[in-house]
């Protein structure tokens, strides 16, 4: 008998600590179902190119200004729409969020507003990210404070800070960082470098801490193809022309395989939001509204 209650107290003791395991590090049922299925771990384009993640679903906010919107390109798609193409034709369902709606082309959603700075953008994020809950971020900002003197030694810190409130707002996401693009424009050329040895000390930091993040290279002056050149910038000395978008589009997608290849990227939370962002923007419509009400901005 001594032996039988010996057997009954671990058996009590293993269930308690199996319980507390599964009440303080939840099991992501669905994550794991689509990680291990065959059906969507062997999933391919029409071309044979896989799908990214298995198929995964990705709700993606474009964060940034002018350049993020796509302005001055042929109908303000920029690389948004180019890039939204690429996925959806790899098989990945893709919804891109956001409270401001831009572009000619459906899903145009984002968190895009001409000429903001960091600040700026930080402020919008706190009203978006949490209702959104995005678990792909692509973020491209910075030229602003450049164009309007802000405090540029000090753009490390605000998109230090910037970065880390996303990741912790949205736990799922995963956030992919963009350097600037060259500017003709001589006046301002060294704010850009400057800005971008910033940007890229941030993403360097997070990357050595574990964080989910990942730098995307836009400016040619590290040496590297299909960059942006001087002659890829329009009229305003600030906008990419359409080719240049493209390039920028392109240079998005190879870090998007870079994340996928790291195991970086999370199945989205499930909050009414629909996998694909042509089914409809209803459960979006309202998370503005009750996030306008909620959290105001502060600008």
């Amino acid at each position: 008998m001594p032996s039988i209650y010996r057997l009954a107290g671990v058996s009590a003791t293993a269930l308690f600590l199996i319980a507390i395991f599964f009440f303080t590090n939840p099991v992501d049922v669905e994550y794991q179902w689509h990680r291990f299925s065959p059906t969507t771990k062997n999933q391919t384009s029409p071309d044979g190119n896989p799908a990214i993640a298995g198929g995964m679903p990705l709700r993606i906010m474009f964060i940034g200004a002018s350049v993020t919107r796509g302005e001055v390109s042929a109908g303000d798609q920029g690389y948004r729409k180019q890039l939204r193409e690429k996925l959806t034709s790899l098989g990945n369902p893709v919804n891109c969020v956001g409270f401001n709606r831009f572009g000619d082309f459906p899903d145009n959603d984002l968190e895009g507003y001409g000429a903001k700075r960091i600040r700026h953008l930080h402020e919008h994020a706190k009203q978006a990210v949490p209702y959104l809950q995005p678990n792909l971020i692509l973020v491209q900002v910075g030229t602003s404070d450049c164009f309007q003197k802000d405090d540029t030694v000090n753009i490390f810190t605000r998109m230090r800070e910037f970065v880390d409130y996303m990741l912790e707002a949205s736990p799922r996401a995963t956030v992919i960082m963009s350097t600037l693009v060259t500017t003709p424009n001589q006046e301002f050329e060294p704010c850009m470098k400057s800005a971008n040895a910033q940007i890229r000390q941030v993403a360097a930091d997070l990357i050595r801490e574990g964080k989910p993040v990942a730098i995307a290279e836009m400016h040619y002056d590290q040496g590297l193809p299909s960059r942006p050149r001087p002659e890829d910038i329009g009229n305003d000395q600030i906008h990419p022309t359409n080719e240049g978008y493209f390039m920028m589009g392109d240079i998005f997608m190879e870090k998007i395989r870079e994340v996928e290849q790291r195991g970086l990227l999370k199945y989205p939370v499930k909050n009414g939001i629909p996998e694909d962002g042509e089914q409809g923007r209803e459960v979006e419509d309202q998370l503005k509204e009750k996030a306008e009400k909620e959290h105001p901005l502060d600008m």
